[in-house]
Order: structure tokens, then sequence, then C-alpha cells
């Protein structure tokens, strides 16, 4: 009513259980790996079904690694607010990489990734409120393209610093696709060891990202058939930085507990970021456990 955008997000309205579970074989013939794994998510609200292929190929003495994969899942997008809804989303995924040895001490990695997606992209449960000063108040579903098409390349760079006993990790991901998204994300880590079982990684992650060409806080007039008021479709930054302790027990069992602080804005941005844009503050942790035998 005051003339200013405000990005209104409300309390969970359903509980809700995810129950997944994926597997993947790999096996090697000569200089050559091929892995295959399966997935399956079930939701309240959304059920997937993901199928991938992968082949590695090692040559210069194992010095190179050539990368390829295919891989498609087909979706069904629900709503617990509509239970008519059951739509159909396809997405397939291309990709192609090179990881190198430059030295006994750095390597590097590199990755192209290309998804193609098809069917339902608008989220159920968002709406634009939008009052005119001349005209009755406007109450808009969530309305997006019925395709989606990305391209994301991702660099990766490992220097190990045997004076310094660590690893400089450096992490480059560029992002674009056609709905006007462009986005860069960059991460800086140093993992360091403190003895044969303990190592600690603090790291920086900044991301900043354009917004999609049909976002907009407010319905514009008149009413375009696709629009979303979609803050993660808006113009913003953010950073993130985190810290990692990893412990390596006898018995072939490695602990690693992550914890990290994510604050995005639309001052973060490299540029001007959207007006309407909510600043999201959290914090998270992750926990995690592999056993080799």
């Amino acid at each position: 009513v005051t003339g200013r955008p405000v990005q209104t997000i409300t309390g969970a309205s359903v509980s809700d259980r995810r129950n997944t579970w994926d597997a993947k074989v790999a096996r090697r013939f000569g200089e050559a790996t091929i892995a295959v794994s399966r997935a399956v998510s079930r939701e309240e609200d959304y059920l997937s079904h993901a199928f991938g292929m992968e082949a590695r190929y090692d040559l210069n003495e194992r010095h190179t690694t050539l990368i390829a994969g295919f891989g498609k899942s087909n979706d069904r997008v629900r709503s617990s607010d509509d239970a008519q809804l059951d739509e159909p989303r396809a997405t397939r995924e291309y990709l192609a990489g090179i990881a190198q040895v430059l030295s006994p001490l750095a390597t590097v990695q590199s990755t192209l990734t290309r998804t193609e997606g098809r069917g339902w992209f608008n989220d159920p449960y968002k709406l634009t409120l939008t009052f005119y000063p001349d005209a009755p108040f406007v109450v808009a579903p969530d309305r997006r393209p019925s395709s989606r098409g990305t391209l994301a390349w991702l660099t990766r760079y490992r220097q190990h610093v045997p004076a310094a006993r660590g690893t400089l990790q450096a992490d480059y991901r560029y992002y674009r696709d056609d709905w006007g998204v462009r986005a860069h994300t960059l991460e800086v880590a140093w993992q360091h060891t403190l003895d044969e079982r303990w190592s600690v990684r603090p790291a920086l992650r900044y991301h900043t990202q354009g917004a999609a060409d049909f976002y907009s806080p407010t319905v514009p007039r008149p009413q375009p058939e696709v629009h979303s008021s979609d803050q993660r479709l808006a113009a913003f930054g953010g950073l993130t930085p985190s810290l990692r302790v990893i412990a390596r027990l006898e018995g072939g069992t490695t602990v690693e507990a992550t914890v990290g602080y994510m604050h995005n804005a639309g001052s973060l941005r490299a540029g001007s970021g959207s007006p309407a844009f909510e600043t999201l503050r959290a914090v998270y942790g992750i926990l995690s456990i592999a056993h080799e035998f």
C-alpha cells in the first residue's frame, strides 16, 4: 500500500517427509570407467525418478582424464493446496569435462553441463499481490515458461603447499539460462592438516546473479502471461563463510562436520540488486560419515 514492494514468506502449512534412495555402480575397463546411477525421491507434493550414466577415460599416463555424462529425470509436480494438480516435468542433462594433473602438487578440472527441461515449472505456493492506486488489487499465481535450458561451466583448482601443510582449493562457476538469469559463484578454501588424523577447512563463497526476464515483485499492467515474484529469480548477491573439521579415524572411517553462515542481499550483488529482495540469513550444519572397505 505504501508503494514499496515487500516480500512476504508464510510459514509451513503442511507437514512433509522426503524419502529418497540412490545407487551407483561403476566398473573399470582398462583405462576407461563406466558408471550408472539410479535415484528416486518422494515428497508430499513432488515425485522424482532419475537415471544417469558417466564415462571416464584416462590417458597421458593417467595425468589426463576425459569425462562425459548423461542424466535424465521424470518428475511429477503436485500441491498440498490443489489435489487436482499433477503435472509432469522432464529434464535431460549432458556433461563434458577434463581433469588434468599439472604437477605432483597441482590439479585442475573443468566441466561444462547443459540441461534441457520441459514441463511444469510454476510454483504452486507462490502468489503476487499488487495494489494499484487507480484500480482494484490483483492476486496473480506464479506463471513461468514451460521449458528451461541452462548452461553451467565449473572449474576447480587444487594446489598443495607442503611447507604450509595445506591445500589451496578454488572453484569458479558460471551459470546462464534462457530465462535471463546470469550468475557467477567463486569459492576459495584452505584445507590445513593439523596432524595425521585432523584437518580443518575454512572457506568463503561469493555468489552474484541477475534477475530473470519475467521477474517482478509486483504484477505489471497489462498483466503478462509469464510472471514470477519468487525472489530466488531476483538480482542479488550472497556471502557464505564456512568451517569444516575432518577426522580420519582408524579402520578407514572419515568424519566431516561443517558449519556455515549464509547472507544473501540485494546490496551484495556485483551491480544493482532488486530493491524488493528481502535479506536472507541462515546458519547450517552438515555431518558426513564415510567408511572405506
